[in-house]
Protein backbone atom coordinates (compact mmCIF):
# COMPACT_ATOMS: atom_id res chain seq x y z
CA UNK A 1 0.00 0.00 0.00
CA UNK A 2 2.91 2.48 0.83
CA UNK A 3 4.85 1.32 -2.20
CA UNK A 4 1.75 2.29 -4.68
CA UNK A 5 0.73 5.83 -2.84
CA UNK A 6 4.87 6.48 -3.33
CA UNK A 7 4.13 5.57 -7.01
CA UNK A 8 1.28 7.92 -7.50
CA UNK A 9 2.77 11.15 -5.32
CA UNK A 10 5.56 10.98 -7.74
CA UNK A 11 3.60 10.59 -10.50
CA UNK A 12 1.63 13.71 -9.56
CA UNK A 13 4.98 15.31 -8.80
CA UNK A 14 6.26 14.81 -12.42
CA UNK A 15 2.90 16.22 -14.19
CA UNK A 16 3.00 19.27 -11.97
CA UNK A 17 6.70 19.97 -13.32
CA UNK A 18 5.93 19.38 -16.61
CA UNK A 19 2.72 21.92 -16.46
CA UNK A 20 5.08 24.34 -14.94
CA UNK A 21 7.40 24.17 -17.86
CA UNK A 22 4.86 24.32 -20.21
CA UNK A 23 3.31 27.26 -18.12
CA UNK A 24 6.56 28.90 -18.51
CA UNK A 25 7.11 28.52 -22.48
CA UNK A 26 4.94 31.76 -23.54
CA UNK A 27 7.30 33.86 -21.43
CA UNK A 28 10.55 32.17 -22.24
CA UNK A 29 10.35 31.71 -25.91
CA UNK A 30 13.25 29.98 -27.56
CA UNK A 31 15.76 31.99 -29.25
CA UNK A 32 14.78 32.23 -32.63
CA UNK A 33 17.23 32.15 -35.39
CA UNK A 34 19.82 34.44 -35.93
CA UNK A 35 18.47 36.52 -38.81
CA UNK A 36 15.10 36.68 -36.76
CA UNK A 37 16.71 37.74 -32.47
CA UNK A 38 19.13 40.35 -34.14
CA UNK A 39 17.24 43.37 -32.86
CA UNK A 40 19.52 45.79 -34.37
CA UNK A 41 18.15 44.30 -38.19
CA UNK A 42 16.10 47.47 -38.79
CA UNK A 43 19.17 49.44 -38.61
CA UNK A 44 20.35 47.61 -42.29
CA UNK A 45 20.15 50.71 -44.23
CA UNK A 46 23.30 51.91 -43.02
CA UNK A 47 25.16 49.04 -43.75
CA UNK A 48 24.60 48.98 -47.66
CA UNK A 49 27.41 51.42 -49.34
CA UNK A 50 26.07 54.19 -50.50
CA UNK A 51 27.87 54.56 -53.72
CA UNK A 52 26.21 57.87 -55.31
CA UNK A 53 27.80 59.46 -52.90
CA UNK A 54 31.31 57.30 -53.13
CA UNK A 55 31.56 59.61 -56.93
CA UNK A 56 30.40 62.59 -56.89
CA UNK A 57 29.13 63.87 -59.82
CA UNK A 58 28.82 66.99 -61.81
CA UNK A 59 24.88 69.12 -61.84
CA UNK A 60 23.79 70.54 -64.96
CA UNK A 61 20.65 71.41 -66.08
CA UNK A 62 18.87 70.87 -69.47
CA UNK A 63 19.97 73.72 -71.12
CA UNK A 64 23.25 73.05 -70.44
CA UNK A 65 22.97 69.79 -71.30
CA UNK A 66 21.56 70.42 -74.69
CA UNK A 67 24.28 73.24 -75.39
CA UNK A 68 26.63 70.77 -74.73
CA UNK A 69 25.09 67.82 -76.76
CA UNK A 70 25.17 69.84 -79.90
CA UNK A 71 29.15 70.32 -78.91
CA UNK A 72 30.15 67.30 -78.70
CA UNK A 73 27.86 64.90 -79.84
CA UNK A 74 30.44 62.75 -82.56
CA UNK A 75 27.15 62.64 -85.42
CA UNK A 76 26.27 66.25 -84.52
CA UNK A 77 30.12 66.92 -85.21
CA UNK A 78 30.12 65.28 -88.44
CA UNK A 79 26.62 66.84 -89.57
CA UNK A 80 28.06 70.31 -89.22
CA UNK A 81 31.60 69.27 -90.99
CA UNK A 82 29.58 67.96 -94.04
CA UNK A 83 28.27 71.18 -94.37
CA UNK A 84 30.99 73.22 -93.87
CA UNK A 85 32.06 71.19 -96.85
CA UNK A 86 29.43 71.62 -98.95
CA UNK A 87 30.30 75.63 -98.42
CA UNK A 88 33.24 75.06 -99.68
CA UNK A 89 31.50 73.27 -102.88
CA UNK A 90 29.51 76.70 -103.29
CA UNK A 91 32.31 78.45 -103.44
CA UNK A 92 34.55 76.17 -105.76
CA UNK A 93 31.07 76.34 -108.25
CA UNK A 94 31.52 80.41 -108.39
CA UNK A 95 35.46 79.49 -109.08
CA UNK A 96 34.67 78.58 -112.54
CA UNK A 97 33.26 81.43 -113.73
CA UNK A 98 36.62 82.90 -112.68
CA UNK A 99 39.94 82.66 -114.53
CA UNK A 100 42.25 80.04 -114.31
CA UNK A 101 45.44 81.64 -113.55
CA UNK A 102 48.97 79.62 -113.82
CA UNK A 103 52.75 80.32 -113.61
CA UNK A 104 55.53 78.97 -114.19
CA UNK A 105 59.46 78.88 -114.35
CA UNK A 106 62.31 76.61 -115.39
CA UNK A 107 66.47 76.96 -115.00
CA UNK A 108 68.73 74.33 -116.87
CA UNK A 109 72.85 74.43 -117.20
CA UNK A 110 74.74 72.20 -119.28
CA UNK A 111 78.14 71.88 -121.46
CA UNK A 112 78.23 73.17 -125.04
CA UNK A 113 80.07 74.57 -127.94
CA UNK A 114 79.57 78.05 -129.55
CA UNK A 115 81.21 79.45 -132.61
CA UNK A 116 83.84 82.37 -132.28
CA UNK A 117 82.62 84.83 -135.53
CA UNK A 118 85.85 87.29 -134.18
CA UNK A 119 88.60 84.16 -134.19
CA UNK A 120 86.83 81.70 -136.41
CA UNK A 121 87.33 78.72 -133.99
CA UNK A 122 84.63 76.68 -132.12
CA UNK A 123 85.01 77.85 -127.97
CA UNK A 124 84.15 75.03 -125.63
CA UNK A 125 82.23 76.31 -122.40
CA UNK A 126 78.52 76.16 -120.37
CA UNK A 127 75.31 76.99 -121.78
CA UNK A 128 72.75 78.24 -119.15
CA UNK A 129 69.10 79.26 -119.64
CA UNK A 130 66.24 80.13 -118.00
CA UNK A 131 62.47 80.78 -118.34
CA UNK A 132 58.98 81.66 -116.78
CA UNK A 133 55.45 82.85 -117.74
CA UNK A 134 52.67 83.55 -116.72
CA UNK A 135 49.49 81.68 -118.41
CA UNK A 136 45.29 82.31 -117.83
CA UNK A 137 42.34 80.74 -119.21
CA UNK A 138 38.61 81.13 -119.18
CA UNK A 139 35.67 78.92 -120.28
CA UNK A 140 33.77 81.50 -122.48
CA UNK A 141 30.71 78.46 -122.47
CA UNK A 142 30.72 75.31 -120.97
CA UNK A 143 26.79 74.41 -122.28
CA UNK A 144 25.34 75.70 -119.21
CA UNK A 145 27.40 72.88 -117.24
CA UNK A 146 28.57 75.91 -114.50
CA UNK A 147 25.09 76.81 -113.85
CA UNK A 148 24.00 73.00 -113.38
CA UNK A 149 26.63 72.58 -111.13
CA UNK A 150 26.24 75.72 -109.24
CA UNK A 151 22.26 74.35 -108.98
CA UNK A 152 23.90 71.14 -107.60
CA UNK A 153 26.31 72.67 -105.04
CA UNK A 154 23.78 74.98 -103.69
CA UNK A 155 21.32 71.86 -103.47
CA UNK A 156 24.27 70.03 -101.84
CA UNK A 157 24.58 72.44 -99.25
CA UNK A 158 21.12 72.95 -98.76
CA UNK A 159 21.06 69.30 -98.25
CA UNK A 160 23.42 68.93 -95.45
CA UNK A 161 21.72 72.29 -93.96
CA UNK A 162 18.52 69.98 -93.33
CA UNK A 163 20.99 67.24 -92.36
CA UNK A 164 22.12 69.19 -89.60
CA UNK A 165 18.54 70.43 -88.87
CA UNK A 166 17.77 66.71 -88.77
CA UNK A 167 20.84 65.83 -86.34
CA UNK A 168 20.33 68.81 -84.25
CA UNK A 169 16.68 67.60 -82.75
CA UNK A 170 17.86 63.73 -82.96
CA UNK A 171 21.08 65.10 -81.00
CA UNK A 172 18.47 67.06 -78.86
CA UNK A 173 16.41 63.87 -78.35
CA UNK A 174 19.15 61.97 -77.30
CA UNK A 175 20.36 64.42 -74.55
CA UNK A 176 16.68 64.68 -73.42
CA UNK A 177 16.37 61.08 -72.86
CA UNK A 178 19.68 60.79 -71.10
CA UNK A 179 18.48 63.81 -69.20
CA UNK A 180 15.33 62.36 -68.17
CA UNK A 181 16.64 58.90 -67.63
CA UNK A 182 18.99 60.49 -64.42
CA UNK A 183 16.61 62.31 -62.98
CA UNK A 184 13.95 59.24 -63.17
CA UNK A 185 16.44 56.97 -61.61
CA UNK A 186 17.70 60.11 -59.27
CA UNK A 187 13.70 59.80 -57.89
CA UNK A 188 13.36 56.12 -57.78
CA UNK A 189 16.40 56.17 -55.64
CA UNK A 190 14.20 58.16 -53.38
CA UNK A 191 10.92 55.61 -53.42
CA UNK A 192 13.73 53.06 -52.84
CA UNK A 193 14.79 54.46 -50.09
CA UNK A 194 11.42 55.47 -48.51
CA UNK A 195 10.36 51.75 -49.09
CA UNK A 196 13.28 50.39 -47.38
CA UNK A 197 12.42 53.11 -44.25
CA UNK A 198 8.39 51.45 -44.55
CA UNK A 199 9.94 47.58 -44.36
CA UNK A 200 12.39 49.18 -41.64
CA UNK A 201 9.60 50.40 -39.58
CA UNK A 202 7.36 46.96 -40.14
CA UNK A 203 10.58 44.63 -39.38
CA UNK A 204 10.84 46.75 -35.65
CA UNK A 205 7.32 46.48 -35.05
CA UNK A 206 7.51 42.40 -35.75
CA UNK A 207 10.22 42.35 -33.60
CA UNK A 208 8.74 44.01 -30.87
CA UNK A 209 5.67 41.62 -31.16
CA UNK A 210 7.29 38.56 -31.04
CA UNK A 211 9.24 39.55 -28.17
CA UNK A 212 5.91 40.08 -26.08
CA UNK A 213 4.39 36.95 -27.87
CA UNK A 214 1.64 38.95 -30.30
CA UNK A 215 2.91 37.16 -33.17
CA UNK A 216 4.48 34.02 -34.66
CA UNK A 217 8.60 33.63 -36.10
CA UNK A 218 6.89 33.19 -39.57
CA UNK A 219 5.95 36.59 -39.57
CA UNK A 220 9.03 37.89 -38.05
CA UNK A 221 10.50 35.58 -41.15
CA UNK A 222 8.72 37.15 -43.31
CA UNK A 223 9.49 40.70 -42.28
CA UNK A 224 13.18 40.02 -42.73
CA UNK A 225 12.88 38.69 -46.25
CA UNK A 226 11.08 41.75 -47.24
CA UNK A 227 13.40 44.39 -45.31
CA UNK A 228 16.32 42.25 -47.22
CA UNK A 229 14.23 42.35 -50.20
CA UNK A 230 14.26 46.60 -50.38
CA UNK A 231 17.65 46.71 -49.04
CA UNK A 232 18.45 44.70 -52.86
CA UNK A 233 16.11 47.34 -54.88
CA UNK A 234 17.59 50.52 -53.69
CA UNK A 235 20.97 48.85 -54.25
CA UNK A 236 20.30 48.42 -57.98
CA UNK A 237 18.29 51.63 -57.95
CA UNK A 238 21.27 53.41 -56.56
CA UNK A 239 22.86 51.54 -59.91
CA UNK A 240 20.87 51.98 -62.19
CA UNK A 241 21.26 55.95 -61.42
CA UNK A 242 24.85 55.74 -61.54
CA UNK A 243 24.88 53.84 -65.08
CA UNK A 244 22.06 56.89 -66.24
CA UNK A 245 24.60 59.63 -65.02
CA UNK A 246 27.61 58.03 -66.76
CA UNK A 247 25.43 57.90 -70.36
CA UNK A 248 24.20 61.51 -69.56
CA UNK A 249 28.49 62.60 -69.38
CA UNK A 250 28.90 60.43 -72.50
CA UNK A 251 26.06 61.91 -73.83
CA UNK A 252 27.18 65.60 -73.29
CA UNK A 253 30.87 65.14 -73.71
CA UNK A 254 32.10 65.01 -70.42
CA UNK A 255 33.97 62.28 -67.92
CA UNK A 256 32.86 61.49 -65.09
CA UNK A 257 29.40 61.23 -63.59
CA UNK A 258 27.13 63.73 -64.54
CA UNK A 259 23.64 64.61 -62.67
CA UNK A 260 20.63 66.25 -63.76
CA UNK A 261 18.97 69.25 -61.90
CA UNK A 262 15.32 68.81 -61.39
CA UNK A 263 13.16 71.61 -62.50
CA UNK A 264 9.54 71.54 -61.93
CA UNK A 265 9.37 73.91 -64.99
CA UNK A 266 9.85 71.05 -67.50
CA UNK A 267 6.38 69.23 -66.15
CA UNK A 268 4.09 71.52 -67.35
CA UNK A 269 1.48 69.95 -69.46
CA UNK A 270 0.55 71.01 -73.07
CA UNK A 271 -2.70 72.50 -74.03
CA UNK A 272 -4.72 70.30 -76.33
CA UNK A 273 -2.79 69.98 -79.46
CA UNK A 274 -4.63 70.99 -83.16
CA UNK A 275 -3.37 67.59 -84.87
CA UNK A 276 -4.75 69.38 -88.66
CA UNK A 277 -2.16 72.20 -87.70
CA UNK A 278 0.50 70.46 -86.51
CA UNK A 279 0.07 68.31 -89.44
CA UNK A 280 0.24 70.69 -91.78
CA UNK A 281 3.44 72.66 -90.54
CA UNK A 282 5.19 69.71 -90.07
CA UNK A 283 5.16 69.19 -94.07
CA UNK A 284 7.38 71.86 -93.54
CA UNK A 285 9.65 71.48 -90.95
CA UNK A 286 9.72 68.36 -90.44
CA UNK A 287 13.46 67.88 -90.50
CA UNK A 288 13.36 64.21 -92.48
CA UNK A 289 11.14 65.67 -94.75
CA UNK A 290 13.47 69.16 -95.36
CA UNK A 291 16.04 66.47 -95.83
CA UNK A 292 14.23 64.91 -98.84
CA UNK A 293 13.29 67.34 -100.42
CA UNK A 294 17.04 68.84 -100.30
CA UNK A 295 17.70 65.09 -101.84
CA UNK A 296 15.15 65.83 -104.49
CA UNK A 297 16.67 69.00 -105.66
CA UNK A 298 20.77 67.73 -105.15
CA UNK A 299 19.69 64.86 -107.77
CA UNK A 300 17.92 66.78 -110.04
CA UNK A 301 20.72 69.36 -110.14
CA UNK A 302 23.02 66.99 -110.48
CA UNK A 303 21.35 65.10 -113.40
CA UNK A 304 21.13 68.71 -115.53
CA UNK A 305 25.38 68.37 -115.08
CA UNK A 306 25.44 65.43 -116.44
CA UNK A 307 23.42 66.31 -119.58
CA UNK A 308 25.49 69.81 -119.92
CA UNK A 309 28.09 67.05 -121.36
CA UNK A 310 26.25 67.26 -124.77
CA UNK A 311 27.54 70.75 -124.79
CA UNK A 312 30.76 72.08 -126.64
CA UNK A 313 33.10 73.93 -124.15
CA UNK A 314 34.41 77.22 -125.81
CA UNK A 315 37.31 78.67 -124.16
CA UNK A 316 39.84 81.78 -124.01
CA UNK A 317 43.63 81.41 -123.11
CA UNK A 318 46.26 83.57 -122.72
CA UNK A 319 49.92 83.49 -122.14
CA UNK A 320 53.25 85.63 -121.45
CA UNK A 321 56.33 83.98 -121.44
CA UNK A 322 59.96 85.20 -121.17
CA UNK A 323 63.34 83.49 -121.60
CA UNK A 324 66.99 84.08 -121.30
CA UNK A 325 70.48 82.36 -121.70
CA UNK A 326 71.35 83.07 -118.21
CA UNK A 327 71.29 80.46 -115.11
CA UNK A 328 69.27 82.55 -112.71
CA UNK A 329 67.36 86.04 -112.90
CA UNK A 330 69.61 87.70 -110.75
CA UNK A 331 72.89 86.70 -112.93
CA UNK A 332 74.73 89.18 -114.68
CA UNK A 333 74.32 89.27 -118.92
CA UNK A 334 77.05 87.18 -120.43
CA UNK A 335 79.22 89.09 -122.53
CA UNK A 336 78.34 89.81 -125.91
CA UNK A 337 74.85 89.85 -125.22
CA UNK A 338 72.19 92.95 -125.88
CA UNK A 339 69.30 91.76 -123.18
CA UNK A 340 68.96 88.61 -120.72
CA UNK A 341 65.49 87.90 -121.72
CA UNK A 342 62.93 87.56 -124.29
CA UNK A 343 59.91 87.75 -123.99
CA UNK A 344 57.16 86.06 -126.14
CA UNK A 345 53.06 85.88 -125.89
CA UNK A 346 50.24 84.14 -126.78
CA UNK A 347 46.38 84.33 -126.84
CA UNK A 348 44.09 81.78 -128.62
CA UNK A 349 39.82 80.52 -128.35
CA UNK A 350 39.18 76.92 -128.66
CA UNK A 351 36.54 75.05 -129.28
CA UNK A 352 36.21 71.02 -127.74
CA UNK A 353 33.80 68.83 -127.67
CA UNK A 354 33.77 64.94 -127.25
CA UNK A 355 31.88 62.63 -129.96
CA UNK A 356 32.23 59.51 -128.10
CA UNK A 357 34.04 58.85 -125.42
CA UNK A 358 32.53 55.24 -124.63
CA UNK A 359 28.75 55.80 -123.15
CA UNK A 360 30.81 57.76 -120.41
CA UNK A 361 28.49 60.28 -120.78
CA UNK A 362 24.87 58.33 -120.82
CA UNK A 363 25.98 56.08 -117.59
CA UNK A 364 26.07 59.03 -115.76
CA UNK A 365 23.50 60.29 -116.91
CA UNK A 366 21.51 57.21 -116.39
CA UNK A 367 22.88 57.06 -112.67
CA UNK A 368 21.79 60.43 -112.01
CA UNK A 369 17.80 60.30 -113.59
CA UNK A 370 17.86 56.73 -111.26
CA UNK A 371 19.19 58.68 -108.12
CA UNK A 372 17.24 61.43 -108.82
CA UNK A 373 13.17 59.00 -109.11
CA UNK A 374 14.49 57.10 -105.94
CA UNK A 375 14.87 60.84 -104.24
CA UNK A 376 11.63 61.09 -104.92
CA UNK A 377 10.20 57.93 -104.09
CA UNK A 378 11.93 58.67 -100.43
CA UNK A 379 10.43 62.12 -100.47
CA UNK A 380 7.33 60.46 -100.94
CA UNK A 381 7.94 57.80 -98.42
CA UNK A 382 9.45 60.43 -95.69
CA UNK A 383 5.87 62.53 -96.00
CA UNK A 384 4.14 58.95 -95.58
CA UNK A 385 6.00 58.33 -92.36
CA UNK A 386 5.57 61.24 -91.08
CA UNK A 387 1.98 61.29 -91.23
CA UNK A 388 2.11 58.00 -89.71
CA UNK A 389 4.98 59.16 -86.81
CA UNK A 390 2.95 61.90 -85.70
CA UNK A 391 -0.25 59.86 -85.32
CA UNK A 392 1.48 57.72 -83.08
CA UNK A 393 3.37 60.48 -81.34
CA UNK A 394 0.58 62.19 -80.43
CA UNK A 395 -1.41 59.60 -79.31
CA UNK A 396 1.24 58.18 -77.16
CA UNK A 397 1.80 62.11 -75.74
CA UNK A 398 -1.90 61.97 -74.62
CA UNK A 399 -1.97 58.37 -73.40
CA UNK A 400 0.93 59.73 -71.22
CA UNK A 401 -0.57 62.12 -69.73
CA UNK A 402 -3.80 59.93 -69.18
CA UNK A 403 -0.92 57.62 -67.42
CA UNK A 404 -0.06 60.18 -64.64
CA UNK A 405 -3.55 61.62 -63.66
CA UNK A 406 -4.13 57.16 -63.31
CA UNK A 407 -0.66 56.49 -61.45
CA UNK A 408 -1.66 59.85 -59.23
CA UNK A 409 -4.52 57.96 -58.30
CA UNK A 410 -3.37 54.87 -57.81
CA UNK A 411 -0.34 56.36 -55.28
CA UNK A 412 -3.25 57.78 -53.24
CA UNK A 413 -5.46 54.73 -53.23
CA UNK A 414 -2.21 52.61 -52.13
CA UNK A 415 -1.07 55.07 -49.50
CA UNK A 416 -4.52 54.62 -48.03
CA UNK A 417 -4.38 51.18 -48.29
CA UNK A 418 -1.67 50.99 -46.53
CA UNK A 419 -2.40 52.80 -43.52
CA UNK A 420 -5.22 50.63 -43.08
CA UNK A 421 -3.41 47.34 -42.99
CA UNK A 422 -0.82 48.72 -40.71
CA UNK A 423 -3.56 49.94 -38.75
CA UNK A 424 -5.19 46.48 -38.74
CA UNK A 425 -2.30 44.75 -38.39
CA UNK A 426 -1.19 46.67 -35.32
CA UNK A 427 -4.83 45.13 -34.04
CA UNK A 428 -4.52 42.34 -34.66
CA UNK A 429 -7.42 41.77 -37.66
CA UNK A 430 -5.08 41.29 -40.68
CA UNK A 431 -2.18 38.78 -41.55
CA UNK A 432 2.03 39.77 -42.26
CA UNK A 433 1.05 38.85 -45.92
CA UNK A 434 -1.71 41.77 -46.55
CA UNK A 435 0.30 44.56 -45.01
CA UNK A 436 3.18 43.55 -47.30
CA UNK A 437 1.38 43.23 -50.02
CA UNK A 438 -0.22 46.59 -49.72
CA UNK A 439 3.67 48.15 -48.84
CA UNK A 440 4.57 46.44 -51.93
CA UNK A 441 1.58 47.86 -54.56
CA UNK A 442 2.86 51.43 -52.85
CA UNK A 443 5.88 50.88 -54.17
CA UNK A 444 5.20 49.72 -57.29
CA UNK A 445 2.63 52.58 -58.01
CA UNK A 446 5.19 55.24 -56.76
CA UNK A 447 7.59 53.94 -59.07
CA UNK A 448 4.79 53.99 -62.13
CA UNK A 449 4.36 57.00 -61.69
CA UNK A 450 8.02 58.59 -61.67
CA UNK A 451 7.87 56.50 -65.00
CA UNK A 452 4.71 57.94 -66.02
CA UNK A 453 5.64 61.56 -65.81
CA UNK A 454 9.17 61.22 -68.13
CA UNK A 455 7.66 58.97 -70.44
CA UNK A 456 5.55 61.93 -70.98
CA UNK A 457 8.49 64.29 -71.20
CA UNK A 458 9.77 61.66 -73.47
CA UNK A 459 7.43 61.31 -75.24
CA UNK A 460 6.95 65.46 -75.81
CA UNK A 461 10.64 65.27 -77.18
CA UNK A 462 10.08 62.91 -79.56
CA UNK A 463 7.29 64.80 -80.96
CA UNK A 464 9.13 68.07 -81.14
CA UNK A 465 12.38 66.07 -82.74
CA UNK A 466 9.56 64.66 -85.32
CA UNK A 467 8.00 67.96 -86.22
CA UNK A 468 11.07 70.22 -86.25
CA UNK A 469 9.95 73.17 -83.57
CA UNK A 470 9.60 73.30 -79.95
CA UNK A 471 5.74 72.83 -78.53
Amino acid sequence: MMTLTRSLSALALGTLLAGAAVAQQPTTPTPPPKPVATPAAPAAPMVAPDTTQMMPAQRVTLAQALQRGREYNPSQVQAQQNLRVANMGVTQAWGTYLPTISGSASSATGSGQKFNSATGTVVNGTANSSSFGLSASLNLFTGFQRGANMRAANATRDLNQAALLQQDYATDLNTKQAFFAALSTQELVGVAQANLAQNDQQLRLTTEKLRLGATTRSDSLTASVAYGTAEVQLIQAKANALTAQATLARAIGLQGMVAAIPDTTLEVRLASLDTAALRQEAEATAPAVVQAQASVAETRASLSAQRAQYWPTLSLGASQRWSGSVLFPWDATPAGASQTYTGTWSVGVSLSYPIFNGFVREASIVTADANAIAAQARLRDARLLLDANLTQDVTALDAAAAQIDVSRTSVAAAQESLRMQQERYRLGASTIVDLLTAETALNQAQTTLVQARYNYLIARATLEALVGHTL
